[in-house]
């Protein structure tokens, strides 16, 4: 904090440091009258941050920094309406990043859903299945969606889409501080009217920042510009991965009629579990569908591993996907009512057209309430 207090963004803040924890809170404001943010050192059970409910105010933020770097931990945090988690060691910038998420949050009107794309194994097509959908949200009326493409190394979006992008993400990850709804409208390019991508030239050098929080910053940021977010992540797992599982509206596990991609989709879905019990359960796509893998493995089988999750069958495109890639298109934009997308445009439109179900939140009812982050 002593770094930050000649910040240019934290130039008119007024703050101090105590010590003594939740106890100390709870005595310095035994009737309320807390400021707007909260950042505490607690290693302890995440259930303690119940008793910041008698003293918080309604526009209390809270941040909680950490020695365990427990996705768990971050993701109960989130359920209780707790604005950030971070663990030590921590920098001035990522303290910074932190402070300005919180509160672009809380300012924000407009967040737009957010859909993650995870491929349950190497060519389960998950960068496929991620750019039609964001294509056949865009098609939706009175919608804007905007891809991300996360693969740094081999992402296909630029290829799919013929795009040669002399600045994109990679920027935006080397130069944290410029995050933001207009540098990102910059680097985006326009597909459509209503369908935006951001993405680099795959490379593989090794100079980029891969911080998650960077990666969250720009998500945050993208949510204020468009109705539907959709990230394309890169197979493998990271902290980013389990991050994005945690917070999405939406996690799409893409697999395919393997065994390979079976195994996997069963780790995922096991995570998912404990990691979504306030959000709506992962669905699964099922890739490359045909009735000949049908009788290898049965479809049924993958529906039962989607745990109350949706199961969306994708047919192999064929010669559909040679002709719109002669155009250079997508197949969602070549052939939108092509019938191998008919489920997946129908999961999209019931997804943009139904409300979604209330879901009871975990933790005190008292401080979801006083902590609220603004989430829609």
């Amino acid at each position: 904090m002593k770094a930050l207090k000649s910040h240019s963004l934290l130039s008119r803040v007024q703050y101090s440091a105590v010590e003594g924890g939740i106890d100390e809170i709870t005595n310095m404001y035994p009737t309320g009258g807390t400021p707007d943010l909260l950042i505490i050192e607690h290693d302890a059970s995440m259930d303690e941050l119940d008793r910041l409910a008698e003293v918080s105010g309604s526009n209390t933020q809270l941040i909680v920094i950490s020695r365990d770097n427990d996705i768990s931990r971050y993701r109960q945090l989130l359920d209780q309406g707790g604005a950030d988690y971070l663990f030590t060691p921590i920098t001035p910038e990522l303290l910074l990043g932190a402070i300005s998420r919180t509160f672009a949050r809380s300012e924000n009107r407009q967040v737009g859903t957010l859909l993650t794309v995870f491929s349950c194994g190497r060519g389960s097509g998950g960068s496929t299945i991620a750019q039609n959908t964001a294509a056949l949200l865009a098609q939706l009326p009175d919608k804007r969606a905007m891809l991300l493409d996360f693969d740094m190394y081999t992402g296909t979006a630029t290829l799919n889409f013929d795009l040669n992008p002399v600045r994109g993400l990679r920027e935006l990850l080397r130069d944290p501080k410029s995050i933001t709804p207009k540098e990102i409208s910059k680097l985006t390019h326009e597909r459509s009217v209503d369908l935006q991508i951001l993405c680099s030239a795959p490379t593989l050098e090794a100079e980029v920042s891969l911080s998650s929080d960077h990666f969250v910053d720009i998500i945050d940021q993208a949510r204020t510009l468009v109705d539907y977010v959709v990230i394309d992540m890169p197979t493998g797992w990271s902290l980013l991965h389990s991050k994005l599982l945690a917070m999405s509206e939406r996690a799409l596990l893409v697999t395919m009629t393997d065994l390979g991609s079976y195994q996997t989709l069963r780790n995922v879905e096991t995570m998912a579990g404990k990691l979504r019990q306030s959000l709506p359960p992962a669905d699964v796509i099922l890739n490359r569908w045909t009735p000949a893998s049908e009788k290898l493995l049965s479809a049924q089988i993958f529906a039962e591993t989607a745990q109350n999750g949706r199961l969306v069958k994708v047919g192999d495109f064929g010669q559909s996907a040679i002709a719109a890639a002669e155009n250079v298109k997508l197949v969602a934009e070549l052939e939108p009512n092509h019938a191998t997308l008919g489920e997946l445009k129908s999961f999209l439109s019931d997804l943009a057209g139904a409300r979604t179900p209330d879901v009871k939140e975990r933790g005190s009812p008292l401080l979801t309430r006083l902590l609220r982050r603004g989430r829609k």
